[in-house]
């Protein structure tokens, strides 16, 4: 579940331009770009935190993201991009921890690179007044960075974004059968091409913000059809009005207001300042391939706004939506409600989703939240959780509501130096009805400006089988490199089938300068009846 309150959700990618009178200051610190997008945590894992956003959403490994409780509270940390696939990214401490759980809602920024520092031109000197007949010196001419400087905050706003090149390759070998067992091989490829980029001034004020990707698919099977893919995230005209607070967006983007509407192929309206009213109208995409499609007109009204005084901050947002496909599906109606509250250390937020159940009559809640945390004292944090779904799917020829699940989660975290332990419990009913549990502990210690420590190890337990889950690492900070060695282990008896295996991975990010930056991750897996081995290659330049 993620929401995205500036520029859409794929704006996270792009190197925002910086406004005339900062880029005239130099600068040695990584400045947080404008967009932002806030983003449920779905794992811990020692240092290692796993989120449902990847490439998919501007992404990639390498990126340093500043994170704060949510869109209005000051940041907490940073976090950075260890690996990222489409739909997922997993992230690492860049500083000192910060209480993160599973479950919470975390306001990402995506930091630009730092710029390079441009030195003031020198002022002219006035000559000695007991010298009256020497010449006043001159002035030092500008440097070339200056003028460069100069020039480019003279033209005015100018295309930024990210392009890159990404490799993904797996290949597995499985053993079949137990009496004269045969092994399977499989190969996958992916190299892809990426842009996202941001086109201030194309037309009447408007600026064009756009994220595509062109892959191929290699299946040593031949599995997937068709192997070339050509797929359009983002491409939409955006303004921002000066005179009267209205923004609008035209095109294909995501929900910029409220997080229960996704994309959309369509028009945006929002009317107001810290309280604001609109609308949006338009189709869903294809799902499948992102393709456009009529199959799917939706609508959607939303009333949003946000507060501040001494010490304490909200936002919230309500929203109506209407689905009205072309073909037999039912017709889908839905409300929903989100609110962040921060009053010293007490945080709280819920969201809130309730659907027309057309098979049934009468309504249901489909997605609930709610979630609080308590800072005891200095790096003291207690946490808890109330969660309950039943996704409604919409899918080419049917609809349903998903089986019910209900989850309590409570944890502690302690923090203290350059280290932190958290310990994490819930207990739930799966799609069954029947009980659940799990724990998980993490710690870490150091990793920010040289060598560090940190593990995870987590216990599942349901109806259906255990699983038990352990994953040291160590991390490497070599300025400017980022490298990590990590080793797991998993053990699961589901369904009265027994899964062992072991896993060892390392992953290495180098920035280059100039915004050109490169990273590498390989892991290898065995255990049971699997051997795999698995390469991602990324190399992409922010401009």
């Amino acid at each position: 579940m993620k929401r995205v309150y500036l520029s859409g959700l794929l704006s996270i990618a792009f190197a925002a331009s910086a406004p005339s009178a900062r880029a005239q200051q130099p600068t040695t610190e990584a400045q947080p770009a404008d967009p932002h997008v806030t983003v449920r945590v779905r794992q811990v894992a020692g240092s290692s935190i796993y989120l449902d956003i990847g490439t998919r959403h501007g992404l990639a490994t390498g990126d340093t993201l500043e994170v704060s409780r949510d869109s209005l509270q000051a940041p907490a940390g940073r976090l950075t991009v260890t690996a990222s696939t489409e739909t997922r990214s997993v992230l690492a401490f860049a500083g000192e921890p910060f209480a993160v759980t599973r479950g919470e809602a975390l306001t990402l920024h995506l930091l630009r690179e730092p710029a390079e520092a441009v030195p003031e031109p020198a002022a002219p000197v006035a000559p000695p007044p007991a010298a009256p007949v020497a010449r006043p010196a001159r002035a030092a001419a500008p440097s070339r960075s200056a003028m460069a400087q100069s020039r480019r905050l003279a033209e005015g706003p100018r295309p930024h974004g990210r392009i890159g090149l990404d490799l993904s390759a797996d290949r597995s070998t499985t053993q079949v059968g137990t009496v004269d067992a045969t092994s399977i091989d499989r190969t996958f490829a992916t190299p892809a091409f990426r842009l996202d980029a941001t086109v201030p001034g194309v037309m009447g004020g408007f600026q064009l913000r756009t994220s595509m990707r062109l892959a191929y698919r290699y299946s040593s099977e031949e599995l997937i059809q068709p192997p070339a893919s050509a797929r359009v995230y983002a491409a939409a005209l955006e303004r921002e009005f000066t005179s009267v607070p209205l923004r609008i967006a035209l095109g294909r983007f995501h929900s910029p207001v409220e997080s229960y509407s996704g994309f959309w192929d369509g028009a945006f309206l929002r009317y107001g300042g810290r309280v604001g009213l609109g609308a949006m109208i338009g189709f869903e995409p294809d799902r499948w391939n992102e393709r456009p499609s009529t199959n799917l007109p939706k609508a959607t009204v939303f009333l949003d706004g946000r507060g501040s005084g001494r010490g304490w901050r909200w936002a919230g947002d309500f929203s109506a939506h209407a689905v009205r496909p072309n073909d037999s599906l039912p017709e889908h109606t839905f409300f929903g409600a989100s609110q962040r509250l921060s009053a010293g250390p007490l945080h709280l937020g819920h969201d809130v989703q309730v659907d027309r159940d057309v098979d049934r009559g009468g309504w249901r809640v489909s997605r609930l939240r709610v979630n609080g945390s308590l800072d005891l004292g200095p790096g003291v944090q207690l946490r808890g959780a109330f969660s309950r779904r039943e996704t409604w799917v919409q899918g080419a020829t049917l609809a349903f509501f998903a089986p019910r699940r209900d989850r309590v989660d409570a944890g502690l975290a302690l923090r203290g130096g350059s280290g932190y332990v958290a310990l994490d419990g819930s207990r739930g009913k799966d799609a069954a009805g029947e009980p659940t549990w799990g724990a998980t502990g993490s710690f870490q210690v150091g990793g920010y400006s040289g060598a560090g420590l940190s593990g995870m190890v987590a216990r599942w337990s349901g109806s259906f089988g255990n699983t038990l889950m352990a994953a040291p690492a160590v991390s490497l900070q070599l300025n400017p490199a980022w490298l990590r060695f990590g080793y797991r282990y998993y053990r699961s008896d589901y369904l009265d089938r027994l899964l062992e295996s072991h896993s060892v991975e390392s992953s290495l990010d180098v920035p280059f300068g100039s915004g050109l930056r490169a990273s590498g991750r390989m892991r290898v897996q065995w255990g049971g009846k699997l051997v795999g081995q698995s390469f991602d290659l990324s190399l992409y330049r922010i401009f």
